[in-house]
């Protein structure tokens, strides 16, 4: 559950939003998209047959979707990394299926005496949510053990909320209803804060992300900082501003889904993405802007995959449905070609968990709260990603006062955000560099040339960080700032109340540290994530800075940005290729040292 902050001020009525921020009555959106209808991120050319092939249905039958995208690293630590300590809830339409032998594990299910069924779980059970599971966090079976069995991350505490009020047109059409007050904010509610990673693969509409689902999303990722919510891009590509909501969030981590397996080396045709539409409500209205926002965060394969199948009559199988067949309930069976950012999505949640797992489990990450934050896990993920084949942000080099520096105005690639998410070279940054950085504001000093951090950043002010080490020339430096926009939610109205527009830049340092020449940087005035990745021009030493020089809007009248409610934000960064290992091995000791322990006050209910 949420902290005591929320549940009082959800239980209590409000009868007026605070003075100088934007609100609105919950009833008065609710009055308007009561019963909303959407599809799931569920490409409807797949095949649902109950098969026995392994995780992809190409080549050899054999294919290891979690060994390519890089789990091994976490699974192979001394401490073997699956997902423990950590829970992971699927959030959708209908219950994961329990029955299956991959995931007889799931047994905490959240649903509300609204949702269809009238409360029980059973009714809920639903093929969909059954795929959803096993690639998050589905086990291999005591018998009959096969690599089609286990999700990315099988340690896991694997859990399901179901918000399906109702199930419309034909037997898994894909589309189904709910009621925001008495199924989706009850199970916001109680995911939100007790989950580490929270998974939904459905959505729809509102590609400016100003609609009651994104705001909700918004809010409560905001209001439960270490709860990572990862969502599907939608199935409506390849045409540009068709990412659906909750997708089409501020912070959210929306996942597109690549194709051509087992490549899995460019985006899926059907995959939705940008450029986007911006927007936010002030002063009654709302102001959007077309075609400046990049919604799209990562990528994760999403064609030809193979999951666990359930074809009892029950979820978006039910006999009120046109077409409802009963198509077994073997334990042992699976469904194979399976498309659609529906799967991309999970998977992403699933190295969410590998990530917000090894924050909980390995020294002296433990031992910081801040290794937990979403922004940290989001951070980590995007800068240890592959690039695709035709991915582009948009940089390019630009002249300004006589000085010639690579920009982008984009920040990610419309399609595929920072790329392939590789597991990888994410644990070499989370685990094997600095891992956070003394100091909340300011001039932080020397840091290994790979790492993360969990910083504040307040409006006029720079961040800076000198890396330790020089980076050679035609290395690839590739670094991510992610922070969130401020919406809440207390029940009973929704509150917009800023968004910060920070920017990320490399320098060139001198030997005293002090930044010299402008060499690269991110400046994307719509989105909530910067993102360089760029060829170091010549070896030299370099450095990090996070700038604060304005916010995008601002309805909390003046008080966002200021020294008391400053914005928190994750970093990420990488130099590769890396040094000799000697070089790193005397590094080592920069990162281990400087972990930080601060106050989390601010403006937002904690």
């Amino acid at each position: 559950m949420l902290g005591a902050c929320l549940i009082a001020r959800t239980v209590g009525v409000v009868a007026e939003p605070p003075p100088g921020t934007a609100a609105i009555p919950l009833a008065e959106i609710t009055a308007q998209q009561s019963m909303p209808s959407f599809r799931y991120g569920f490409e409807p050319a797949a095949a649902d047959d109950p098969t026995s092939l392994a995780t992809t249905s190409v080549g050899s039958g054999t294919f290891d979707v979690n060994a390519f995208l890089g789990a091994t690293r976490y699974y192979n630590h001394s401490t073997p990394i699956t997902g423990q300590n950590t829970i992971t809830t699927n959030l959708e339409a209908g219950h994961i299926w329990n029955g299956h032998e991959a995931l007889g594990h799931v047994t905490t299910f959240t649903q509300t005496t609204a949702a269809w069924g009238g409360g029980s779980v059973a009714p809920l059970y639903d093929r969909h949510a059954t795929w959803v599971g096993l690639f998050i966090g589905g086990r291999q079976a005591s018998l009959n053990t096969s690599v089609r069995q286990q999700g990315i991350a099988y340690g896991t505490d694997l859990r399901s909320a179901a918000i399906a009020t109702n199930w419309s047109g034909s037997a898994y059409a894909m589309s189904s209803g709910f009621n925001y007050s008495t199924t989706l904010i009850p199970a916001y509610h109680a995911t939100f804060g007790t989950a580490d990673v929270v998974n939904s693969s459905f959505g729809g509409g509102d590609p400016g992300g100003t609609g009651l689902l994104a705001w909700l999303a918004d809010a409560y990722s905001f209001m439960a900082p270490t709860t990572t919510y990862v969502v599907g891009a939608g199935n409506s590509g390849p045409a540009a501003n068709t990412v659906g909501s909750p997708g089409s969030g501020y912070n959210t981590l929306t996942v597109a889904a690549l194709g051509n397996a087992n490549a899995f080396d460019g985006v899926a045709s059907f995959s939705s993405r940008g450029p986007q539409t911006f927007g936010y409500y002030t002063n009654g209205g709302y102001v959007t802007v077309a075609g400046v926002r990049a919604a799209v965060d990562l990528a994760a394969p999403g064609e030809s995959l193979t999951s666990a199948f359930y074809g009892g009559q029950t979820g978006g199988n039910n006999t009120s449905l046109a077409g409802s067949v009963n198509a077994g309930t073997s334990s042992a069976a699976y469904s194979q070609g399976l498309d659609g950012t529906s799967f991309a999505a999970p998977i992403v949640a699933g190295g969410a968990a590998l990530v917000a797992s090894a924050a909980k489990s390995l020294a002296p990450l433990a031992a910081n709260p801040a290794a937990s934050e979403s922004v940290v896990v989001k951070s980590l993920l995007l800068t240890g990603a592959d690039k695709t084949a035709g991915w582009s942000n948009g940089q390019q080099n630009v002249t300004v006062s006589g000085t010639t520096f690579i920009q982008t105005t984009q920040s990610l690639d419309w399609a595929v955000g920072a790329g392939r998410m590789n597991l990888d070279r994410t644990f070499d940054i989370q685990v094997n560099g600095q891992t956070d950085v003394s100091g909340s504001t300011g001039q932080f000093g020397t840091v290994a040339r790979r790492g993360w951090d969990f910083g504040a950043a307040v409006l006029g002010t720079n961040n800076d960080y000198v890396l330790g080490t020089e980076l050679t020339a035609s290395s690839t430096f590739t670094a991510t700032l992610s922070w969130q926009r401020a919406r809440e939610f207390d029940g009973s109205f929704l509150y917009e109340g800023a968004q910060a527009d920070l920017g990320l830049s490399v320098w060139a340092v001198d030997g005293s540290g002090a930044f010299t020449t402008l060499v690269a940087r991110s400046a994307s005035q719509y989105n909530t994530v910067e993102h360089l990745s760029f060829t170091v021009p010549t070896t030299g030493r370099y450095g990090l800075r996070v700038e604060y020089a304005a916010n995008t809007y601002d309805n909390t009248g003046g008080l966002w940005g200021a020294a008391a409610f400053p914005q928190e934000y994750g970093l990420a960064w990488v130099a590769v290729p890396e040094p000799a290992a000697a070089v790193l091995a005397g590094l080592a000791s920069v990162g281990f040292a400087a972990a930080r322990w601060r106050r989390r006050g601010g403006w937002r209910c904690r």
